[in-house]
């Protein structure tokens, strides 16, 4: 066996998976022949990129799924639907509203269209954990406004009233809601942002649907975007060579999954059980459950409209850092979660999640919570705490800073020089730092946060 393969199985062999691809490796949910399915663009098989067969009826259960007008198979990620998104509808120029919490591929778009961003900064944030865009942000004219909805963390902005304003300027909605490829299937879970007045919205199918890594899709409706160009933009930044594998298993679920609804019955019902038996932020507990919806779907906390249930997100008042928690939960409990930041950790739930699953982990929770001692780390009042994300000052556009001369510095002297790279922290793959924009103190915070140790960096000359 080869040495990628060896550390692969070494680390996932016994431990349970509550981290993306949504499958969970439940093969269940996925075709039993996968090799089998491993082919080219033979005769009969269809061309993603010119579907009339096997492929565009797939699309068209997929838009029929999402209630787009259109939908398009993508097999490079949820990323390259956002990059092609972004230059269908932002000319060179011409000024796009950014969520300043959006994902990189929001900032490749901006490289490769050329537009000039436009901050939008996120609304309140609970204990440092950012949550989504007020509509009140929205302001001026702008040619597209992109959205990240639902955060990473499962919080969801009021898309509603944020299309009714984008449309009100002329503009065209993008919301990237590639954590919330699940919510078409079940009232649990908020409505999709098509649903609510998006002109464009992009899935990744893999992260909380039993669907392969990269498998995603984008959804367009309504007459505001020019659909030929659309089109040309998701070939261009697609392989021209897509998966077979991916594209089979992503039908063989979606199917699945729409005809028989007991499937999302079950998840709900076990989401429902969890959180009743996880200990919540209200009482003195080491490990404890946020639930900013107070168990419904809907929330009063500005810039939370709503949350995903899906998403288990927890908050440590102990004398453990998130990592230090994530660590025991994998070694001790064979628990692999999504994520652990600071005093968080992130654990990332589908509905090929078992009941077995669900037990190991309320059962390591609530052994943690009777062996570590409770310290209360937020000094401030629920909903607020250091921000994660700040206001930067842009001095070039993306895609001018990088066609600008630049050089490596130490990253201590850089302070008041323009960034000339991305700095993105995985996961989530949110940048601190996009190439044009001024570095400051505040970014030297966030490194210090996400204990990155960085040591060089390269700026404009």
């Amino acid at each position: 066996m080869d040495a990628i393969s060896e550390a692969i199985l070494k680390r996932t062999r016994g431990s349970y998976p509550f981290h993306m691809p949504g499958h969970k490796r439940n093969r269940f949910y996925l075709p039993q022949n996968l090799l089998e399915l491993d082919i080219t663009e033979i005769p009969g098989a269809d061309n993603l990129h010119a579907p009339e067969g096997l492929l565009r009826e797939l699309q068209e259960d997929i838009a029929a799924i999402y209630g787009a007008d259109e939908s398009f198979l993508l097999v490079n990620g949820a990323s390259s639907g956002i990059t092609a998104a972004i230059c269908a509808a932002c000319r060179e120029g011409e000024s796009a509203q950014i969520a300043r919490n959006a994902h990189i591929s929001v900032y490749n778009g901006l490289v490769f269209s050329g537009a000039s961003p436009v901050y939008l900064m996120p609304g309140r944030e609970p204990g440092g954990i950012v949550g989504g865009i007020l509509p009140s942000t929205i302001n001026g004219r702008a040619a597209a406004t992109v959205v990240t909805s639902p955060t990473y963390e499962g919080f969801v902005s009021d898309i509603e009233s944020i299309a009714g304003r984008v449309h009100s300027h002329g503009g065209i909605l993008i919301v990237d809601e590639a954590h919330g490829a699940h919510f078409p299937f079940h009232s649990t879970f908020p409505r999709t942002a098509l649903n609510c007045g998006a002109d464009i919205t992009v899935n990744s199918l893999h992260k909380t649907l039993p669907a392969l890594s990269q498998c995603a899709a984008l959804h367009v409706k309504g007459n505001r975007v020019d659909r030929e160009k659309l089109r040309f933009y998701v070939r261009a930044f697609q392989t021209t060579s897509p998966s077979y594998m991916m594209m089979a298993a992503a039908g063989y679920a979606l199917r699945m999954l729409r005809e028989q609804p007991e499937h999302f019955e079950r998840y709900a019902e076990r989401l429902k059980k969890i959180r009743r038996e996880l200990p919540g932020q209200g009482g003195e507990y080491p490990v404890a459950l946020c639930d900013f919806s107070n168990g419904s779907s809907h929330t009063d906390e500005p810039g939370i409209f709503a949350c995903d249930a899906g998403k288990l997100l927890f908050r440590l008042n102990t004398r453990l850092s998130g990592g230090d928690v994530l660590e025991v939960l994998r070694e001790r409990y064979k628990l692999e979660l999504e994520m652990a930041r600071g005093r968080y950790l992130l654990a990332m739930t589908s509905v090929a999640d078992t009941d077995e699953g669900f037990a190991r982990l309320t059962e390591a929770i609530e052994e943690l919570n009777r062996e570590l001692p409770y310290i209360n780390n937020t000094p401030v009042a629920r909903g607020s705490g250091s921000k994660s994300t700040y206001a930067p000052e842009v001095v070039y556009t993306p895609r001018d800073a990088l066609r600008r001369k630049s050089e490596t510095a130490d990253i201590t002297n850089a302070k008041g020089r323009v960034s000339a790279e991305f700095v993105v922290p995985y996961p989530p793959g949110i940048p601190l730092l996009v190439p044009g924009e001024r570095i400051t103190g505040a970014f030297y915070a966030q490194l210090k946060e996400y204990r990155l140790t960085k040591k060089e960096i390269k700026i404009l000359q």
